[in-house]
C-alpha cells in the first residue's frame, strides 16, 4: 500500500482538469449529416451514439478531453479527441499538465456522481470538480490508457459484429417467413391459416401448487419475478396466474419500444413456471405447426402488423393493449408445409446460437475489462513503463 501512496497521488478533478459547459445549437453552422462543409461532431447529453447530435462548421473545443453529462442521465463519461462542439450543458473537462484524457476517461466513470435536486437530473461544475481520483506519473496513465483501449477496441468490434449478425439475421427472417425466397427442395404450397387453428390455448391455474412466477421481457424473454422485481409479485393473486410448461408461449399484451403490439415468447429455460392470467398462453398441434417456426414468426414481430388491425385503442389504464383473446387467435398468415417449417426454423435458430456464443462472448470481455480496470486504476498490478 505505501508503494502505491508514493506513486499514485489523490487528486481532485479540479487539479486534474479546466471546465467548461456545452450552451445552445448554432442553427447557421447546424447539419444533422456529415459533410465537406460541417465535418466537426456536436456532442449534447444523450447516451445513443455517444451523444452525437449533430454536425458544425465550426469547433469550440480542439483538445482531447472527457465529457460528463450533466442532464438527464448525468454523470456518463466519454474520451474525445477534440475538434468538436459541447451543447445543452454537456460538461467539458480538459486535462492539465502531465494528465492522459484517456485514462481519466476510465478513472471518472468509476465516480458515481450524484445530484441532490429535484426534478431534470444536473449535474453543474462545482459538483464535479470535488470529486477525487487516484493518479499515477504520465507515462504509467499513458499504459494503463493503452492496455483497457485495447479491450475497448475488442469489445468495439464484437459489438459490431453482433449488430450485423442481427440484421442479418432480420433480413433472412423477412425473406424465409414471407416466402419471399424459397428453400431448394421445397415446392409445396404456404396455406392460410389462423393462430387459433394451429394452437391451443392454455388457461390452467395454478391453484395451491409452487410453482416459480415470472414475467415477460420484450427484449429477454421470461423472467422470474424475484429477478425482475427483487421479489414475487403476485400476492393474493397467484392461485390465478396460469400454469405453462416448457414448449408452451405466453403472449404479454404490454407494448414496447420493440414490441409495440406486445410479445410473445416460448419457454425455454424453465420447465414449469406460473404467469400473469392477463397474458394468453398457448400451445402448438404439433402435426400442424413447427413450434420452433412459430418461435420465429412472433420474434420477427409478424404478429405485430396483423395485430394492428384489431387492437381497437392504444392502452388501457393498465398499461395493456386493448385486444380480445378472440382477435388475437383470429389473426391469419401463411405457413409452408411442416417439413419446410422444419427446415426454416434450423436455419434461423443456428443464426440465434451464433449470436448468442458471440454475445457470451462479449459479456466476458466486458466483466475481464471490469476486472482489470478494478486491479490496473487502484495501482493493485502495476504496469512497466520505459
Amino acid at each position: 500500500m505505501q508503494n502505491i501512496i508514493q506513486c499514485f497521488k489523490k487528486m481532485k478533478l479540479s487539479e486534474c482538469f479546466t471546465f467548461l459547459v456545452g450552451g445552445d445549437v448554432d442553427k447557421l453552422c447546424f447539419s444533422e449529416t456529415k459533410d465537406d462543409m460541417h465535418p466537426y461532431p456536436i456532442y449534447a447529453n444523450a447516451l445513443t451514439n455517444k451523444g452525437l447530435y449533430g454536425y458544425s462548421s465550426k469547433y469550440k473545443i480542439k483538445d482531447e478531453c472527457i465529457t460528463i453529462t450533466g442532464r438527464g442521465d448525468i454523470g456518463n463519461v466519454f474520451y474525445r479527441k477534440g475538434f468538436f462542439t459541447p451543447i445543452v450543458r454537456l460538461i467539458v473537462a480538459i486535462p492539465r499538465e502531465n494528465i492522459n484524457a484517456k485514462f481519466m476517461s476510465y478513472a471518472c466513470s468509476k465516480i458515481r456522481f450524484f445530484n441532490e435536486t429535484t426534478g431534470v437530473p444536473q449535474l453543474t461544475v462545482p459538483q464535479v470538480q470535488g470529486h477525487k481520483v487516484l493518479v499515477p506519473p504520465l507515462a504509467e496513465q499513458e499504459k494503463i490508457a493503452e492496455i483497457l483501449g485495447t479491450w475497448d477496441s475488442a469489445i468495439e468490434k464484437l459489438t459490431a459484429l453482433i449488430a450485423a449478425k442481427r440484421l442479418q439475421k432480420k433480413g433472412m427472417m423477412q425473406k424465409l417467413l414471407t416466402a419471399q425466397i424459397r428453400l431448394p427442395g421445397f415446392t409445396g404450397e404456404w396455406q392460410k391459416v389462423k393462430l387459433g387453428e394451429i394452437t391451443v390455448q392454455v388457461t390452467k391455474s395454478v391453484g395451491t401448487l409452487k410453482i416459480p412466477t415470472a414475467s415477460i421481457s420484450s427484449k429477454t424473454g421470461f423472467v422470474l419475478q424475484e429477478e425482475k422485481f427483487g421479489r414475487d409479485i403476485s400476492g393474493e393473486q397467484y392461485s390465478k396466474y396460469t400454469l405453462i410448461e416448457k414448449g408452451d408461449f405466453s403472449y404479454n399484451k404490454g407494448n414496447s419500444k420493440t414490441y409495440p403490439q406486445g410479445c410473445a415468447y416460448r419457454l425455454k429455460q424453465f420447465n414449469q413456471i406460473a404467469v400473469p392470467n392477463v397474458f394468453i398462453s398457448f400451445k402448438t398441434i404439433n402435426d400442424l405447426v413447427c413450434p420452433s417456426f412459430l418461435e420465429q414468426f412472433f420474434m420477427g414481430n409478424f404478429h405485430g402488423k396483423l395485430l394492428r388491425r384489431v387492437i381497437t385503442s392504444s392502452v388501457r389504464d393498465n398499461g395493456l393493449l386493448n385486444l380480445s383473446v378472440e382477435d388475437f387467435f383470429g389473426i391469419e398468415f401463411e405457413l409452408p408445409p411442416l417439413s419446410e417449417q422444419k427446415t426454416i426454423a434450423d436455419i434461423l435458430s443456428k443464426a440465434d446460437e451464433e449470436i448468442d456464443l458471440l454475445t457470451r462472448k462479449l459479456d466476458l470481455l466486458k466483466s475481464q475489462k471490469k476486472g482489470l480496470m478494478q486491479q490496473l486504476l487502484t495501482g493493485k498490478i502495476r504496469v512497466k513503463v520505459a
